[in-house]
């Protein structure tokens, strides 16, 4: 169990593409391009907040 002020390690599809400010669906095409690792446990797909993370600071601009 998790304590109550730290934040879960994987996320949800609907999680991911709220801490990214994207929708779902540009969520999915970045999955699709190879742009965004996901993890996927049986038929649930997960995403790691450091890929999420790393992903932002990739292209965060100068």
């Amino acid at each position: 169990m998790q304590p109550a002020n730290s934040s879960p390690h994987l996320l949800s599809r609907h999680e991911a593409s709220s801490y990214l400010a994207i929708s779902p669906r540009k969520l999915d095409q970045l999955v699709a391009d190879g742009d965004l690792p996901r993890v996927k446990i049986s038929s649930c797909v997960r995403f790691e907040r450091s890929d999420l993370d790393a992903f932002i600071a990739a292209r965060k601009a100068a």
